[in-house]
């Protein structure tokens, strides 16, 4: 008699193997994802009507916000007089992890040129320390955003809507909504449509707020090299923190960036080593904007080639910067 069990066995291995692979398949596609969430601003108080009254609505508000660090509050700065209405407003939306002293002053500065007055906001859970950070969600920032815009409209008759890193993706985001596209003309430096770091967009995988987790540990990012830097960075932050962050980047750039309308400068620069130039201009070249310059930044003496302004990381650029934004700006139909 010959014995076929051995035979039959191996004959069933492949089917075994082939089963325990589909079913691995199956548990990773079908594994926990980093969701956006819902596509609207978290709900905020609406600020008062009369303008001489912004101030007092702002402070109380950012009274309330535990643990905050000095000179990173949202702010106005009018250019004349309180309550009065100028041709331009500048507004100013930070990028992650930072705070309005990221390039500090080159917003004021801006706005001091354009006879402007000047809106500096502070996304949720920025200017804290690490634990805030890491609680704030997608939606918080959209909420900031779009009361920034609101602000920015209430203060002049036209909107310079500035915006640093992940500020350009709240930016981004904004202006291809109908009430963020008419009367604004937006300048984005170094806006975050993908971070450079190659494992970054492992959090947008199933299972990718694990894996990160994994990789990283429970807190990531340099510490501060100096207190100027710890005032104006929340950095090391918890690993979770970065979860809104990447959502909001894979949201914004999966959208129909034609969209996005207004007028906009975009500065970058090649040696980004925090977010993917690539990605920049791959997303730049799918804006609807009639009127839009990509600006190669070749001469910033910032590390990181990232904050490519303002007195703590590139002082010497901030000028320069500035006038070519400047004179981007004037050159506008009106």
């Amino acid at each position: 008699m010959t014995d076929t069990a051995p035979h039959s066995a191996r004959r069933r291995w492949p089917s075994l193997l082939l089963g325990a692979a589909l079913l691995l398949a199956l548990v990773i596609t079908l594994g926990p994802r980093n969701a956006f969430g819902p596509d609207m601003p978290t709900s905020r108080p609406q600020p008062p009507q009369e303008l001489t009254q912004l101030d007092a609505w702002l402070a109380e508000r950012e009274a309330a916000v535990p643990g905050l660090r000095p000179d990173v509050a949202k702010r106005i700065t009018w250019h004349a007089h309180v309550g009065q209405v100028t041709p331009w407003a500048v507004v100013y939306v930070h990028g992650f992890s930072a705070s309005r002293l990221e390039t500090e002053p080159l917003a004021y500065g801006l706005a001091q040129a354009l006879g402007a007055n000047l809106f500096e906001t502070r996304l949720t859970g920025h200017g804290q320390n690490a634990q805030a950070l890491g609680e704030a969600t997608a939606q918080d920032w959209l909420a900031d955003t779009e009361e920034a815009l609101a602000l920015g409209r209430r203060l002049g008759q036209r909107v310079l809507f500035l915006s640093v890193s992940t500020g350009g993706t709240l930016a981004t985001w904004m202006g291809m909504r109908p009430e963020g596209r008419e009367g604004v003309v937006h300048v984005m430096m170094s806006p975050n449509f993908g971070p450079r770091h190659p494992l970054a967009e492992v959090v947008n995988w199933p299972w990718g707020r694990q894996l990160a987790r994994w990789i990283e540990g429970d807190m990531r990012g340099p510490q501060p090299r100096n207190a100027a830097e710890a005032q104006a960075w929340t950095s090391p932050y918890p690993t979770q923190a970065v979860f809104p962050m990447m959502a909001l980047v894979k949201q914004v750039r999966q959208s129909d960036l034609s969209a996005f309308t207004a007028p906009v400068l975009v500065l970058y620069a090649e040696g980004d080593q925090t977010v993917d130039p690539a990605q920049t201009k791959a997303a730049f070249a799918r804006l609807g904007s009639a009127q839009k310059t990509l600006l190669r930044v070749d001469d910033s003496e910032s590390p990181g080639q990232h904050v490519l302004a303002g007195e703590r990381l590139a002082p010497r650029s901030t000028g320069p910067i500035q006038q070519r934004i400047l004179a981007w700006v004037t050159q506008l139909p009106r």
